[in-house]
């Protein structure tokens, strides 16, 4: 498809190299982090894999059957650091504070994104980190579907608002914005 048709990025275009994502975010054996919006692990999986031995990851979603699927799949494959954790989707809840959160194609369906993360704000360690992996809705297809977007300038001007600052940006996935933001001074 032109990109000036559509250039938001597809499902598969996410999760074509998770590997290089879970890279650029620096976990390492130890840390602790949620992935808000888990959905069926796709990313959850790696990180869980990433932060061992040591760490955790929080499987966090609204979806409970999901997070149920989620468990069996972290013991077939011998993951001890996964915790699914069932929220409400308007607020989240963690067992202890995290240094990442990891928000991948689910920022959209947040009502209001700046309530949520300024209350998140609050489950990050210090210097506690916050990546967006987000579809940007562009070209004319993508705004005209784009309910499953959000554009970059919203997400960084949102983040604003609820006290972060861009720390960095990476372009790894097509059609997805990918930036990672700090807790503001």
């Amino acid at each position: 498809m032109r990109r000036w048709l559509y250039a938001g990025g597809t499902r598969q275009d996410r999760l074509r190299d998770p590997d290089q994502v879970v890279a650029a975010l620096k976990v390492a054996p130890g840390d602790r982090v949620a992935d808000i919006g888990s959905g069926v692990g796709h990313f959850t999986l790696r990180l869980a894999d990433a932060v061992a031995p040591g760490g955790v990851v929080y499987a966090v979603d609204a979806d409970r059957s999901g997070l149920d699927d989620l468990r069996r799949a972290a013991v077939q494959r011998g993951l001890v650091t996964l915790r699914p954790v069932p929220v409400d989707r308007d607020r989240l809840i963690l067992p202890e504070s995290v240094d990442l959160l990891f928000v991948s194609a689910t920022y959209h369906h947040l009502a209001d994104q700046v309530g949520y993360f300024s209350a998140a704000r609050s489950f990050l360690r210090p210097h506690g980190r916050l990546a967006i992996l987000e579809s940007r809705g562009e070209g004319l297809l993508a705004r005209w579907l784009g309910r499953h977007a959000t554009p970059p300038r919203r997400i960084r001007e949102q983040m604003r608002r609820a006290g972060f600052a861009l720390i960095t940006k990476h372009d790894l996935v097509h059609g997805y914005w990918f930036g990672v933001f700090g807790v503001r001074p």
